[in-house]
């Protein structure tokens, strides 16, 4: 019996793309990652194929006594590894973390000062991204050409002109860490919170080689877990502040998240 020649093709196609990308190319693109083979394994089980919505223990569905131990799991070892109280996996982005920390932090007509585009922030961060869907307008940050980071000094007599909801520091491309220190001091004397993306350090972040914002006086940092940190794509949130972490968490499911792609949490606590 022949096989269909759609199915022949699709085959060929992802067996091309395996051999190419894999064995054939030097991959250098940021935002890609290569778990490792026990990673992969942990990857593909039968969690790809279930829902579960909700909080472990509080599931809208059924038939999730392991999931539950693993997602409990994954959050005691973020939070191990990173130093933090509370950490917040079912984000399936990047993205989706930023858009669920945005809307606990501002509305439409509120106003959010960034990183400069120019200087690496995610388009997330951006009128063009997620702020934008949510109707929060975006100020950039000053930025200094010759130390290609954050001028401080600037950046400070901003935030207090402006006075936002919210500062988001971390970018896509930067070469040094941005001043969340300085930053924090200034945003929080005008009542306002700081976000840092770290999803492009994340990997340093846990391996102690760049600084963790969240002990720099950052409120919440969010991240995907597919850069630096070498595990399955998805989304991070992790912070130290109880009451915002419970907001946050509340908006994750049912806003943003429905079912968070279970087969991510093995392959995530093996990395």
């Amino acid at each position: 019996m022949s096989l269909p020649q759609e199915l022949m093709r699709a085959i060929e196609i992802t067996r091309k793309h395996n051999k190419w990308r894999r064995f054939e190319c030097i991959n250098l693109i940021a935002s890609e990652n290569v778990m490792s083979p026990l990673a992969e394994a942990a990857y593909f089980t039968d969690m790809m194929h279930r829902y579960a919505e909700g909080k472990p223990r509080k599931r809208y569905y059924q038939g999730n006594i392991y999931t539950d131990e693993i997602e409990l799991l994954v959050m005691e070892l973020m939070s191990e590894l990173l130093k933090v109280r509370f950490v917040e996996p079912r984000a399936i982005s990047g993205t989706i973390a930023n858009a669920a920390v945005f809307k606990n932090l501002a509305g439409p007509g509120d106003k959010a000062l960034i990183a400069p585009v120019q200087a690496g922030a995610h388009v997330s961060h951006t009128k063009f991204g997620t702020l934008g869907a949510l109707g929060i307008e975006h100020i950039e940050l000053p930025f200094d050409l010759d130390t290609w980071n954050i001028d401080v000094d600037r950046a400070v007599k901003l935030i207090r002109e402006v006075e936002p909801k919210f500062v988001t520091l971390g970018a896509s491309v930067y070469l040094f860490p941005h001043p969340t220190k300085e930053i924090s001091d200034a945003a929080h004397e005008v009542n306002a919170r700081v976000v840092h993306d770290v999803a492009h350090v994340l990997g340093l972040i846990a391996g102690e080689a760049w600084p963790n914002p969240i002990h720099e006086g950052a409120d919440v940092a969010t991240s995907s877990t597919h850069k630096t940190f070498p595990g399955p794509q998805g989304g991070l949130i992790f912070l130290d502040d109880e009451k915002l972490y419970k907001r946050i968490s509340k908006t994750i499911f049912p806003w943003f998240v429905s079912n968070h792609h279970l087969h991510r949490l093995p392959a995530l606590a093996v990395t």
